[in-house]
């Protein structure tokens, strides 16, 4: 008879804990979580949302949505996928960028409209290069081109370099890098004067370039600063010698550089006149943006090639006196030949995207008044 009761009691025990559990197959069981990019939130938080607002009186933030974070992130990384392959570079965003390089340190950018923004950038600019240009700069020098997209670049010794940087080209482990401060906004020319530092280690590691026969184009006794800072320990940008620099100087028979920073190597020489050549060029780009070396503030000071403000009638005469120089154009054109001798391949076009400015600039030269 006991054994009956205890039978009897135990049944229905089990009866009512049954009765109180649910059985919509929606609910997560205690402890999981749903699975990334999926959307769904388990009832038991829905029910202790809806507690907390009746309690307060008022209504509780709406669950995070994953799927929206998961159609971001898939759009970034078919975004980056896309832009590797078309330029045969290695585009690194988010944790996948290291931290720690030969001169500079760097943190992870993980904001997605940011990185979205950078490629954007990336993209436009890359497109102005010849087909297979950057796979042609890999061929026999290094495995990889890789663009990292990062932020707060600083620097581990600050000598030689600046204290501060909106980018940094280095070659290390068997690549080259190319890291920019993406938590502003990139600017084409600024992303133009890191490339060009990319083509220029290659040039100049292969042999395809001899700093003996560009130097042959500067004045006479000219030497670089070979230096970003000075004695003191000053930007050499604002301290440098102006002389026969395109800010500064009023005919172009004077000119061969654009600023003192185009002075402090002859790789940053070659970056200047690219950038300041293709900056406008670039799809899409602000036809606002240039390099004066007057101002100096602390947003021009993350500018990758030196410093930027808005085009002003004087920096737009500068850089008009810039491209009319003989001394200038004597330069592109044998950078230009250079870079043909050492990467031309099937499908360059019969003039480049920096050919047609030049010749743009020259004929705008003969047809003005």
């Amino acid at each position: 008879m006991q054994v009956r009761v205890f039978l009897l009691l135990t049944a229905l025990v089990c009866s009512m804990m049954l009765s109180s559990c649910s059985t919509d197959p929606s609910v997560s069981p205690a402890g999981d979580t749903p699975a990334s990019g999926q959307g769904s939130v388990s009832s038991s938080a829905s029910v202790s949302a809806s507690e907390e607002s009746d309690a307060s009186g008022t209504s509780p933030a709406a669950p995070k949505n994953n799927s929206a974070e998961a159609l971001t992130a898939d759009s970034i990384r078919k975004e980056a996928e896309r832009i590797s392959d078309t330029y045969h570079v290695q585009i690194l965003y988010g944790d996948l960028v290291p931290l720690s390089y030969k001169d500079y340190t760097v943190s992870t950018l993980s904001d997605p409209e940011k990185i979205l923004d950078a490629l954007g950038v990336l993209d436009r600019t890359l497109s102005i290069y010849p087909p297979g240009f950057f796979s042609s700069v890999k061929e026999g020098y290094c495995d990889s081109i890789n663009i990292c997209l990062a932020q707060n670049l600083r620097v581990i010794s600050m000598r030689p370099n600046l204290e501060t940087a909106g980018a940094f080209t280095t070659v290390q482990d068997d690549a080259v890098w190319l890291v920019l401060n993406a938590d502003e906004a990139l600017q084409p020319g600024s992303l133009i004067h890191e490339l060009t530092h990319v083509t220029d280690y290659r040039l100049l590691g292969m042999h395809q370039l001899e700093e003996s026969e560009w130097n042959r184009l500067n004045p006479s006794g000219f030497s670089y600063f070979n230096a970003y800072l000075d004695e003191d320990g000053n930007d050499l940008r604002l301290t440098g010698s102006r002389e026969y620099t395109a800010l500064f100087e009023e005919l172009p028979d004077r000119i061969w550089f654009w600023d003192p920073y185009g002075k402090t190597f002859a790789m940053e020489d070659r970056a200047r006149l690219m950038e300041i050549l293709l900056e406008n060029a670039v799809p899409g780009s602000a036809e606002n943006v240039s390099h004066d070396s007057t101002a100096f503030d602390s947003r021009s000071r993350n500018s990758a090639a030196g410093i930027s403000t808005s085009a002003t009638p004087a920096v737009k005469d500068a850089r008009n006196r810039f491209l009319s120089s003989p001394h200038v154009r004597t330069k592109y054109r044998f950078y230009f030949y250079t870079l043909r001798q050492a990467f031309e391949r099937a499908g360059w076009p019969q003039e480049t995207v920096w050919e047609s400015e030049l010749k743009s600039a020259v004929n705008a030269e003969k047809n003005t008044p």
